[in-house]
This record gives structure tokens, C-alpha cells and sequence, in this order.
């Protein structure tokens, strides 16, 4: 993802909406996060929170069944379960654990936004960039490395297909971007997320059908599959940032990663580009030695 702002620092400070749950991952059926998922916040589900091998979570997971961590799996936070915590082999609870609790605290999911998408469908050719001006479309088909640029406004898709290697770009210079989508969107792998002159905190995305997206994309702001059997599906190797919510089922896989903020707002450099800066400052220190010599 690549971010072009002028208020780095309040990047989800806040909630866009005040409804909004208080957890990072809100789901009104199972959260499932599959193995080396890393979520920065807090988990609820209405029914089973199961984390898998080696999955970890810095905040507190509230369950309305059963929590499930297995071997390696860690909570940094609490662990609290309508019916049962399961901590099995070498997996950790730095917290409390309180299973058997009669009212576990969970919010309650939004109301779904009422809204309608008649207007005609919109698509983009591989490799070709389109502008799209807020108001409602039929079906949105972006097409293999296409690029969608959006402008401040609201959003209305009856369904929303995006091929692999594509890109949204949030031009947020002029205010909130909002998407509405009807029915299900399905987004190929190696989606790429930009924003400008803003905030993920001024992104609000929200469809009353399915989320399914492809391996090593990424998504920011605040995602809410508002239907009540709304399931949300993030393949391997994802980078997500914000509040994630679902009326029904949410699913991590491999490596996927959550996180409070965007990581590239830090401005910290990439492992492999630490020994690069070092020559660099050592080459600049020689130079500047031999000058002044």
C-alpha cells in the first residue's frame, strides 16, 4: 500500500461512525484465524473465536461459545467465553481466562445502511485506468492490473469484481469516500490500496452480500458485511488495517495480518533495507571526512 498524506497521525484515531463496535474483528458468527494470523486489537464473535497454530492476537477475544487457541497460539489480552476457553498445547492467555460466563461483553453489530444501486454498470480493461464520480452504478468489474481512482462522496455498486494485480486509489482531498455495495465483492489477489490526503479513518466500506478477497491485497478503514449471513473471507498473506465487521462469519488465512494503522505511516525501514541505509550513512560520513580533509 502506498500512502500519500497530509495527517499521517490520525489515521484511525477514532471511529468514522460512532456505531461502530469497539473491536478490531467483530463477527455475528465464528471469527477464524488461521495459522501465523496476527491481529492488533480486540476480537468478538457471537459464537466461536478459534485461533489456529501459531496465531496471535495482542488484545483481549470475547466469545459468546467457546475460544479455541492451538499449539502456539497466543492472547496477549484476556480470554472470555460464554461457554468454554480451550487452551491447549503451548498455547498462552496472558490474561484472565473466564469460561462458563453467562453474559460475555459484546456489542451489538450496526444496523445495515439502507441504500439502492440503479445506475448502469461500470467496468475497466487490463491494464487501463478509470475516475469514477460518487453516485450509484449496476455492477463494477475492474478487469486484471486495472486502477480505480475515487474522489470524496458516496458510492452505490449493485456487486463489485475486481481482477488480480488491480488498485484502488482514495483521493481524499476532499473529504470522506464512502462504498455501498448490494451484493457480493470478490477481489483477485495482489490488490493494492492507496490513499491520498487522507485517512483509512475516512474510508467507510460496506456490503450487504459476501467479501472474498485473494492472497497478499490489502484493505484499510472501517469493513462492515452488513447482511445477517454476511461472511468475510481474507486469503493468505493479507495486510489489513481498521475495524472489520461481519453479520455472519470472519476468516483469516495463512499470515494475514491486522493492525490498529497502516505499517507504512510508521516511516520505518523495511529489514532488507537496513544494511542499504548503513552503507549509505558510512559512504556519506567518508565523503564528507575526505572533503573536509
Amino acid at each position: 500500500m502506498k500512502v500519500k498524506t497530509l495527517a499521517a497521525a490520525a489515521i484511525l484515531a477514532t471511529p468514522l461512525f460512532a456505531n461502530a463496535t469497539p473491536f478490531t474483528l467483530f463477527a455475528g458468527g465464528n471469527v477464524d484465524l488461521e495459522q501465523g494470523t496476527q491481529v492488533a486489537g480486540d476480537i468478538g464473535a457471537k459464537g466461536n473465536v478459534n485461533a489456529k497454530y501459531g496465531s496471535q492476537v495482542a488484545g483481549n477475544v470475547t466469545a459468546g461459545r467457546n475460544v479455541t487457541l492451538e499449539q502456539n497460539s497466543r492472547i496477549k489480552g484476556n480470554a472470555t467465553a460464554g461457554n468454554r476457553v480451550d487452551v491447549k498445547y503451548l498455547a498462552e492467555v496472558t490474561g484472565k481466562v473466564a469460561g462458563k460466563t453467562n453474559s460475555p461483553s459484546l456489542s451489538t453489530l450496526p444496523a445495515a445502511t439502507e441504500f439502492t444501486a440503479n445506475g448502469a454498470s461500470y467496468g475497466i480493461k487490463s491494464g487501463k485506468t478509470g475516475d469514477l464520480v460518487h453516485g450509484e452504478y449496476g455492477k463494477v468489474n475492474l478487469e486484471y492490473d486495472s486502477t480505480l481512482k475515487l474522489t470524496a462522496g458516496s458510492y452505490y455498486f449493485d456487486s463489485l469484481t475486481v481482477g488480480s494485480e488491480s488498485k484502488f486509489i482514495f483521493d481524499l482531498s476532499g473529504g470522506e469516500i464512502k462504498l455501498f455495495i448490494k451484493g457480493n465483492v470478490n477481489i483477485g489477489s495482489g490488490f493494492d490500496f492507496e490513499m491520498l490526503n487522507g485517512s483509512a479513518n475516512d474510508i467507510y466500506t460496506e456490503t450487504r452480500g459476501n467479501w472474498t478477497q485473494g492472497m497478499s491485497g490489502e484493505w484499510f478503514g472501517t469493513l462492515f458485511a452488513s447482511g445477517a449471513g454476511s461472511n468475510m473471507h481474507f486469503n493468505q498473506g493479507n495486510k489489513l488495517g481498521g475495524i472489520f465487521m461481519a453479520g455472519k462469519n470472519i476468516q483469516l488465512d495463512l499470515n494475514t495480518t491486522v493492525n490498529a494503522m497502516p505499517e507504512e505511516n510508521k516511516k520505518v525501514p523495511v529489514p532488507g533495507t537496513l544494511p542499504l541505509l548503513a552503507l549509505g550513512l558510512a559512504s556519506l560520513a567518508l565523503f564528507r571526512r575526505r572533503r573536509a580533509d
